[in-house]
């Protein structure tokens, strides 16, 4: 059987939490202010975008409905 390389490296960094990655490019000043304020709250850039993504979601969500 052959594999794809990426399905060998997806199970290497399986995460126990459930997570699965997703990259996103980004303007570098908005990263640097991002990572500023994970190390500010003590949290980390994914915790941050994951709520404000959450966020956007659940307010699109709204807006589409009305």
């Amino acid at each position: 059987m052959i594999r794809k390389k990426s399905e060998g490296n997806a199970a290497s960094r399986a995460r126990s939490d459930g997570r699965r990655s997703l990259l996103v490019y980004l303007d570098a000043e908005v990263i640097k202010q991002l990572k500023k304020a994970a190390l500010d709250q003590e949290r980390t850039a994914y915790e941050i975008t994951e709520e404000a993504v959450r966020e956007w979601l659940t307010s699109h969500r709204k807006r589409k409905v009305e």
